[in-house]
């Protein structure tokens, strides 16, 4: 029985050209690694901005801070009051004052601005509710544009209500998320027009 040595030179490139292999992949893959793991092979989904359980997102935004690509500062009602409106005798204004009026404001405060609208009925029903305002009241027209503009901004409840219902925060919501400043005053000037019908 012939036994034939193994080539020590055969083993010995194998075992030599399996060690270089692992080599360049463990110092290629650290090359590549960016943090936790040695070889990522979806490291879009481990590295992308995210936030952990029970972590907000970020620091809330000071109060009274206006973004620099915009914004609206923040009014008093008395501040407000000697606002002018920059739409005032502008028909394209009073045009699209009508159209929000009609999207927005008719259900309560009725077609004539009167305070009868389709939704008014329920304030009848509702022991104690404010009913949708007139806005020919002697005492919303005394109002400066820049006391209507606060109000459909902000919203309103009448000192009467605050009084009867001091949980409530307003029976006028408020749109100022929902419609943009120019917006606004475009109603405050279809709001205008609807005072000189009788």
């Amino acid at each position: 029985m012939t036994r034939h040595p193994v080539r020590p030179s055969s083993a010995r490139r194998f075992l030599t050209g399996f060690l270089t292999g692992l080599a360049l992949v463990l110092v290629g893959s650290a090359c590549v690694s960016t943090n936790t793991y040695p070889i990522d092979f979806f490291s879009e989904m481990h590295y992308q901005k995210s936030f952990r359980d029970q972590e907000p997102p970020r620091l809330d935004v000071p109060a009274g801070v206006v973004p620099i690509s915009g914004g609206e500062p923040y009014y008093t009602m008395e501040e407000a009051r000697n606002l002018r409106n920059p739409l005032a005798n502008d028909p394209q204004a009073v045009a699209l004052g009508k159209q929000l009026y009609e999207l927005n404001c008719v259900t309560c405060h009725g077609q004539q601005g009167n305070g009868k609208g389709p939704v008014a009925v329920y304030w009848n029903i509702v022991q104690g509710a404010v009913p949708p305002t007139n806005l020919k009241d002697p005492r919303v027209v005394a109002r400066t544009d820049g006391e209507l503009y606060w109000i459909l901004t902000h919203g309103y409840s009448s000192p009467e209500h605050q009084v009867k219902y001091p949980h409530d925060l307003t029976n006028m919501p408020a749109y100022g998320k929902l419609l943009t400043p120019e917006e606004r005053w475009a109603l405050v000037s279809y709001m205008r027009e609807l005072q000189k019908q009788q």
